[in-house]
């Protein structure tokens, strides 16, 4: 039962898995930046949505405004007697603003015009566009008209009103006339001085185009009331015919400006009366078509800036983001915490298996050492005998057959001992930590290894490097076994340079109380697809190697209660660190 509750646990504990809290971070995150990018269009719809409010209410209050005074211009304009009835209108300012508005109105056409003279046909269109009853243009003896109907012109007086201007002595000239029961003007007719062209440029004006005019200034005088109002950036009157009646901008009265928006809009009115909008790039345009009076619609625009909208949205996304980031981030966190966590259990677990796997590794090593030292010291021992009775009796007696002789069965001998060497390594795998422990300097026994590596360090060409460090502390430790652990190390780097290099030994006391060893060599380093390898038992990448050196050392070292740590970047050397602890410390 234990055994199956074992294999069961892990698979329980997929949720706690690394990748897994990845994912589930992962979807947190964007769990999050979905709700933040909604809740940022959430907002960004409501503040749009109160912005196109106060358009509508401005739209509204403006239609109200503009329709009233124009029913009581109608109504006065209609019947004078009737201004003791209704709010009065002074008429006098009223007229003389049209005629500022139409000899304003003269200067651009001037400027249209240029310096060719129009025909007939370009008269025509133009007095209609205009709403002029009659245009005349007077250069060189030469009249250029065009006339809609009598505008009560002074034709037949000796001297016309413009007579001024033929002479030099003006710029432009004004001739009016009132209705002698009202005082309104009826007719009004401007000349100016032409700046693009030759001659005289005259407009005429009769009762119908003047109404037309009262009314634009009328808009005017609305805009101007309403135009500080909220947020407003600009309001425009708009004709069907796309010209600007009344607006913000000066400069864009009497203007035509295309918009499929406006077309749209008046198409819509038809059928429903209703205030649209549109955005561009900085504005929010809310627009609807308003009926002046029976027979009079124009579209009123107002745009309205999304500047405080804009910094409302940009500040409401920086909250949203950084609260998303702050969320995140604390997710991450635990989804950190979370994982060291169960990346220290794994670890753990993994460290028990490894265990588990070295003690059957042990185990089966035991039952194979044991079948080894039985099978094979004996043989070996009698071998040994029998090549010194061969070295002792039977050696010849010619002097150079005898040195051939004693070189070939030495050979012998050292192969004997060589294979009981590796027997008595299986024996030391299969056996319980037994230690000799006593006080040893450690200086002292990296200098004996020191000494026993010159002669081969000689030969190799490889140059050694002291660096221990006087005044050490004694530590209980088994000298034979360390000593043997560490030459295994420093043989390992001697190998490492057939060519030549520096094998560097040093001892040293670490700031936490423990003892470091360090053994160092300038050779091939070793490739990191093997570092994790390289203390498992008969790994090896050498040809005539076992696998036993360093598992070996690691085996002593981790008895005494130590470890031992790997530097290793190919080509440039490997640096095996040992840590013992220190007097008092516990392995």
């Amino acid at each position: 039962m234990a055994l199956s509750k074992e294999k069961l646990e892990p698979k329980g504990r997929w949720f706690f898995r690394p990748f897994n809290l990845l994912i589930i971070w992962g979807l947190l995150a964007l769990l999050l930046v979905a709700n933040g990018a909604y809740e940022a269009k959430r907002a960004k719809d409501n503040l749009y949505r109160m912005l196109f409010d106060e358009g509508s209410a401005l739209i509204a209050g403006m239609e109200k405004s503009a329709q009233n005074i124009v029913a009581s211009l109608s109504a006065v304009e209609a019947f004078p007697d009737a201004s003791i009835f209704i709010t009065p209108i002074n008429f006098w300012t009223l007229d003389e603003s049209v005629v500022d508005l139409i000899l304003e109105a003269a200067f651009q056409i001037d400027q249209e015009l240029g310096s060719l003279s129009p025909g007939e046909k370009e008269f025509k269109k133009l007095g209609a566009a205009e709403h002029f009853s009659g245009i005349e243009v007077i250069a060189s003896g030469e009249k250029f008209l065009y006339s809609r109907r009598p505008a009560g012109s002074s034709v037949n007086k000796p001297k016309p009103f413009y007579q001024h201007l033929l002479e030099g002595k003006a710029s432009y000239a004004i001739e009016r006339s009132e209705k002698l029961k009202t005082g309104q003007m009826n007719h009004l007719n401007v000349a100016i001085v032409r700046k693009a062209g030759k001659g005289i440029l005259i407009l005429r004006a009769d009762e119908a185009d003047i109404h037309f005019f009262r009314r634009r200034v009328i808009l005017q005088e609305v805009i101007e009331e309403w135009r500080d109002k909220g947020e407003t950036k600009y309001i425009s009157f708009q004709g069907e015919d796309s010209e600007i009646w009344a607006d913000t901008n000066p400069q864009k009265i009497r203007k035509k400006e295309e918009s499929v928006f406006i077309q749209q809009l008046f198409l819509k009115a038809d059928s429903a009366i209703q205030t649209e909008r549109q955005k561009s790039l900085g504005i929010l345009e809310v627009a609807k078509v308003v009926a002046l009076d029976k027979k009079t619609r124009a579209a009123l625009r107002v745009g309205l800036s999304t500047e405080r909208v804009e910094q409302i949205i940009a500040a409401d996304q920086r909250n949203i983001l950084l609260f998303s980031l702050l969320l995140l981030i604390f997710g991450g966190l635990g989804v950190t915490v979370i994982y060291r966590v169960e990346n220290r259990h794994l670890a753990r677990v993994r460290e028990m298996e490894e265990r588990i796997h070295q003690s059957e590794k042990l185990s089966s090593l035991a039952n194979l050492a044991a079948g080894v030292a039985h099978e094979i010291r004996n043989p070996l021992n009698a071998i040994g005998m029998a090549i010194q009775r061969l070295q002792r009796e039977f050696a010849p007696a010619h002097q150079e057959a005898k040195s051939e002789y004693n070189r070939f069965t030495e050979v012998l001998r050292g192969e004997v001992k060589r294979v009981n060497e590796i027997v008595e390594q299986f024996l030391f795998f299969t056996r319980p930590a037994s230690l000799d422990l006593k006080e040893v300097q450690v200086g002292e026994i990296v200098k004996n290894i020191s000494l026993l590596a010159r002669e081969a360090a000689e030969q190799q060409k490889v140059i050694l490097k002291e660096e221990i460090a006087p005044n050490l502390p004694l530590l209980k430790l088994d000298r034979q076994r360390l000593q043997e652990a560490l030459w295994n190390l420093v043989n390992n780097g001697l190998q490492a340079m057939p060519d030549g290099g520096q094998l560097g030994l040093g001892a040293r006391l670490h700031s936490g109380g423990e003892i470091i060893i360090e053994i160092s060599d300038t050779g091939q380093g070793i490739p990191p697809e093997n570092l994790r390898q390289i203390f498992d038992y008969y790994f090896t990448t050498k040809e005539k190697g076992i696998g036993l050196g360093l598992p070996l050392a690691h085996k002593i070292i981790k008895d005494h209660g130590g470890t031992i740590e790997v530097l290793s970047e190919a080509g440039r050397g490997t640096t095996f660190q040992v840590s013992l602890p220190g007097p008092g410390e516990k392995g």
